[in-house]
């Protein structure tokens, strides 16, 4: 039998660990899952013990970990989520972890907080060993003290490409460009209101743009990665102007692409909620009511897995998700406490609607394709094989996956259902959403046959 709780949360990043704290404050009964053997998500990731002590500032704990240690949540770590399913009492949890973990969990409410990843880019040689996402390099470089190699260039659009060179710089890298395909944020002050306040960000790039400058790293505007060419792993990058213009070739050991992130949706979606295409993100999300609520009633999505905006509005969002699960469980809820994560939130909101204006997804990355480049990873399909399955009548994201099976691989369409989506979308002349989406099913998660089991063999 599954064990029963009043509220799961699902994912302990910033997000997470918010909702558990805010709901074990108020008397829930509350158990925290998460895929990592620590807590902290991407954003607060821990270094590991053996490398606490070179870690500085950065490395160790925030207040929400303590907050979380002084909280009365079970929290169960190194655990995947692979399936929620609505039951009449419920939601059951299925989960597959190390020896001792429970199976399944029966929970009154759910608050998924299961983050984002980062967009991938396909363009050719993007395969190679050596190109990498800016997530991956940000994790090697300030988690696992190791560079992603020695002479490195960064290619995408964000503040994100910024922080990630400060830090490849500071570890003795040679980092010879940021190429950003968005044009220079002349607008900004504009925005000065909304960015009032938010000082530890906004010095955050200040310090960013020192250290490139005192480096000699140049960051060049409306500029991005055509091409990749090298033989054991990448030897060059063929770089250039997002539109016309020449070409150059870099010599370089490393490419690191920050396209922004795409939520995860996977779990909302294979329990039912439903979801929209939000064209300002380029990704799908999922509808959500003013306590963030799906069409599930007592099941709630929080943090960047809903939609990018970081790692405070997803703090906000995971605190308010647990006023709105408590109040689905018929407990009180201070209205000035709403009232007041309410107004942080929104202040959060407008922060990151700025840097969603200023640096929106770039959508020139698909004019790079050639048949030859490799769309799908994990069964090796190219735009070649996809653009003669459309030739051959295929409409919908469904129905390529079919005949190719791109997205029928380990990373089950994360890394292409989005290019595949925007190839076949521009290809028969239709926008993103009428395509469609590949039809969630569990495991959601790459699990063995054994942990499908309710009970460990």
């Amino acid at each position: 039998m599954p064990e029963r709780t009043e509220l799961v949360v699902v994912g302990a990043g910033p997000a997470g660990l918010a909702a558990a704290v805010e709901a074990a404050g108020l008397g829930l009964a509350v158990t925290l899952v998460d895929g990592y053997p620590r807590p902290g998500g991407q954003y607060f990731k821990q270094t590991p013990p053996e490398l606490a002590d070179a870690a500085g500032p950065e490395g160790h704990p925030t207040a929400l970990f303590a907050e979380v240690a002084q909280a009365d949540v079970r929290l169960v770590s190194d655990t995947l989520v692979w399936g929620i399913f609505p039951e009449a009492d419920g939601f059951l949890i299925c989960l597959y972890g190390p020896p001792g973990t429970p199976r399944r969990l029966l929970a009154q409410t759910v608050v998924l907080a299961p983050g984002a990843y980062d967009r991938p880019a396909p363009f050719p040689g993007w395969t190679l060993p050596g190109v990498m996402t800016a997530g991956a390099a940000l994790a090697l470089v300030k988690h696992q003290r190791v560079l992603p190699g020695r002479r490195v260039l960064l290619s995408g659009t964000g503040p994100l490409q910024l922080v990630l060179a400060r830090h490849l710089i500071d570890g003795g890298a040679e980092v010879v460009a940021v190429l950003d395909a968005n044009p220079f944020p002349w607008t900004a002050w504009q925005h000065a209101l909304a960015a009032w306040g938010q000082w530890e960000r906004l010095g955050e790039g200040w310090a960013a743009w020192r250290t490139m400058r005192r480096a000699g790293t140049a960051l060049r505007w409306r500029h991005l990665v055509r091409r990749a060419e090298g033989n054991e792993q990448v030897e060059r990058a063929i770089i250039g102007p997002v539109q016309g213009g020449g070409a150059e070739t870099v010599a370089v050991d490393a490419i690191c692409l920050g396209h922004g992130f795409t939520p995860s949706v996977q779990l909302a979606r294979q329990a039912g909620c439903q979801d929209r295409y939000d064209p300002d993100q380029r990704a799908y999300v999922p509808v959500r009511d003013e306590w963030l609520q799906t069409t599930l009633p007592g099941l709630f999505v929080a943090g960047d897995g809903a939609g990018i905006g970081g790692k405070d509005v997803a703090q906000w969002e995971g605190r308010l998700a647990a006023l709105g699960a408590a109040r689905q469980l018929a407990r009180a809820v201070p209205p000035d406490r709403v009232a007041a994560v309410r107004r942080e939130l929104a202040r959060q909101r407008r922060f990151a609607a700025v840097l969603t204006d200023l640096f929106p997804p770039s959508a020139h990355l698909g004019s790079l394709l050639t048949d030859d480049t490799v769309l799908c990873r994990c069964e090796e399909i190219t735009v070649g094989e996809i653009r003669r399955t459309i030739d051959d009548g295929a409409t919908t994201l469904n129905a390529v996956r079919m005949v190719t099976r791109a997205g029928m691989g380990r990373c089950q369409g994360r890394m292409c259902g989005g290019p595949v989506a925007e190839l076949l979308a521009r290809e028969i002349g239709q926008p993103v959403e009428a395509v469609g989406q590949v039809t969630p099913r569990p495991p959601v998660m790459p699990v063995p046959l054994e942990g499908l089991l309710e009970e460990e063999t």
